[in-house]
Parts: structure tokens; sequence; C-alpha cells
């Protein structure tokens, strides 16, 4: 069984990855909007690929 942030934070999360090294975390979205997050893999900062609300819409 996966675990995943969605039954958590129901749909107020958002996949994450590090343009720097490729590095992906699935996040809760209403903590890391408009926050720069570090990447933990590397110097670099994640950026938002998508969240469950937009995939759901």
């Amino acid at each position: 069984m996966w675990f995943t942030l969605e039954h958590m934070y129901g749909e107020l999360v958002s996949w994450q990855r590090c343009a720097g090294c490729g590095a992906e975390a699935e996040l809760p979205g209403d903590e890391t909007a408009g926050v720069a997050v570090p990447c933990p893999d590397c110097p670099g900062s994640m950026t938002e690929e998508f969240s469950w609300d937009s995939v759901a819409a």
C-alpha cells in the first residue's frame, strides 16, 4: 500500500521537482504555496509540477 499525503491533507497536495537534480517530493500544498522549498538533495529549490486540485479539475 502506497502512503501519500493526499490521505492526510485531502486535495491540498502538490508534487514538486528540483530543476537541479530532478528529485521529486509530494508536499502539503497549502504549506508550500508561495514559499521557496529547498531541495533535500542539492543546493537547488523545488518547483511545483502539479497539484491534486489541478488534476481533479
